[in-house]
């Protein structure tokens, strides 16, 4: 009798140590039980945007994807991460995520590890520049994103270039194609809708050799008058107009310019003006080189830009930026 309860108890024994070998931790053994979701499966769907920084991209329209991968609290885009390793094949031939261009119809084969979406392969199947494929990527493979901030000098819709005035005296082209999105007011436009003077910022694709290509376009402030000439960003009473400094008067808070130039807005017509004062605020800066500044710092022969607004015969500054510096003569 005493054998027999001892076998019976080491038979036990095993039975428990198999099953707690066949767990996966401690909340199986309570009843947590494993997640019974697939976690390597296919999705598809359009390329929205690429984050090279954050190695990630983001589909629309997606197809095949769990309901909480939804990015952004829902906003109906899926992100999914990449290395260096993940393939991208297209026509036969290998290339890398950042080769991608927005429109992109991709399938991706992705594991879910946690809240996350990771990227085994992916497949091209349509790309966005032809409408078939047989052209992809329309820029080398390694080029980089960044972004150009800037002033729309000239749209040449023929090379499809924009002339970006970078202040400082920089100026940059950056080429577009027409599935470039321009956005507004949340609203979508075309880059054959930009004017000259319109405050742009651009997420590019560094081609190489100075070369960029617009990827999207964002309107910071639009220079449209609401004239029946004006552009389809909205109406504006203010005007951007250019100049060389001629004295700056703290007490009186204002700026005498020489040799003006009315690049766009009510005076456009005027052409260049000898002297004109301008007055600004007590919190007014100046933008030099990406930072705002102290209208103290102005010396006598800076060129700079300046967004005015008119009350009467006066001009106010809103905004000022630095053309080119006289020092840097």
């Amino acid at each position: 009798m005493m054998k027999t309860t001892k076998s019976l108890a080491a038979a036990s024994l095993a039975l428990i140590l198999l099953a707690a070998c066949g767990s996966s931790g401690m909340g199986d053994i309570l009843g947590g039980g494993s997640n019974p979701q697939q976690s390597n499966y296919e999705i598809r769907g359009t390329v929205e945007s690429v984050d090279v920084n954050g190695r990630s991209l983001f589909l629309s329209n997606v197809t095949g994807y769990n309901a909480s991968m939804l990015s952004n609290g829902g906003t109906g885009t899926v992100r999914v991460y990449f290395d260096d390793r993940t393939p991208v094949e297209y026509n036969g031939q290998q290339y890398r995520p950042t080769d991608l261009e927005r429109g992109d119809q991709v399938a991706v084969r992705v594991d879910e590890s946690g809240n996350q979406l990771l990227a085994e392969s992916m497949v091209v199947l349509r790309d966005v520049s032809t409408g078939s494929g047989s052209s992809f990527p329309t820029y080398p493979s390694g080029s980089y994103e960044t972004s150009i901030r800037g002033t729309v000098r000239y749209i040449d819709t023929s090379r499809r270039t924009i002339e970006v005035d970078r202040g400082n005296g920089s100026t940059t082209f950056v080429e577009y194609d027409t599935n470039t999105p321009v956005r507004f007011n949340n609203q979508t436009y075309n880059p054959v809708d930009l004017e000259r003077g319109d405050e742009i910022d651009i997420r590019v694709s560094d081609l190489g050799n100075n070369r960029f290509l617009a990827r999207d376009i964002s309107v910071i402030r639009s220079v449209s008058s609401g004239s029946s000439s004006g552009g389809i960003f909205g109406s504006s009473q203010n005007a951007i107009i250019r100049g060389t400094v001629a004295y700056v008067d703290t007490s009186r808070r204002t700026i005498e310019l020489e040799s003006t130039n009315w690049i766009s807005g009510f005076n456009t017509g005027a052409g260049s003006t000898t002297r004109t004062v301008i007055n600004y605020g007590s919190n007014a800066s100046i933008l030099v080189n990406g930072r705002n500044e102290s209208i103290a710092g102005l010396e006598r022969g800076d060129v700079i830009e300046v967004e005015v607004s008119r009350d009467g015969s006066s001009l106010f500054a809103q905004r000022m930026s630095l053309v080119r510096d006289v020092n840097s003569y």
